[in-house]
């Protein structure tokens, strides 16, 4: 039987972005983060991070210390037995692609490659998944996909396109901790 899963973004959902995080001591989790992960956990949805790094083809830092920093990311879920289940980064970015493969682009959200890998990974079923981000490049590949989105407020907020979100009936919410309220009165 395939897995239900909760996308999640990084910066801005899991953890405050500010900007270009890639450092233990950057990173500081977002109200009810680690709540929310965990209840995600004991209600066996697969917990898979999407997120675009474009610090790493801007030079700013490397593969290796974000992928350092998610090593981390674990061990500190780990002391209240909450976990990640899969980690999935696009490191690209279009104006600092140079003669690399453009299709590589095509992991990089909006577009659903990082999802759809995760989904043949971990066997995941997109119906009964759900997506939530702070970025309408988060929310639009879950809608493209049929899963349940939410967004999450940030300093992102103003730039949402209000009618896309209101096409859509995408709910709204200030962090993880108030979505996982709302997950809970509503039975999930």
């Amino acid at each position: 039987m395939p897995n239900k899963a909760f996308f999640l973004d990084r910066d801005g959902t899991i953890n405050i972005d500010y900007d270009f995080v890639h450092l233990p001591e950057q990173w500081d989790f977002c109200p009810g983060a680690v709540d929310a992960i965990k209840w995600m956990n004991q209600n066996d949805y697969k917990v898979i991070v999407v997120t675009n790094q474009s610090g790493i083809a801007r030079g700013h830092f490397t593969m290796e210390t974000v992928l350092e920093l998610h090593r981390w990311v674990d061990s500190q879920l780990a002391l209240v037995d909450a976990r990640i289940d899969g980690w999935y980064i696009a490191p690209w970015h279009p104006n600092f692609h140079g003669d690399l493969n453009p299709d590589l682009l095509k992991l990089r959200k909006p577009n659903t490659g990082m999802f759809e890998q995760a989904a043949a990974e971990h066997d995941i079923d997109f119906l009964q998944s759900h997506m939530a981000g702070d970025k309408l490049s988060d929310i639009k590949p879950a809608i493209s996909l049929d899963m349940q989105a939410y967004l999450i407020r940030s300093r992102f907020t103003p730039d949402w396109d209000r009618d896309f979100i209101k096409k859509h009936a995408i709910p709204e919410f200030e962090h993880l901790g108030e979505l996982l309220l709302h997950l809970k009165q509503n039975g999930f």
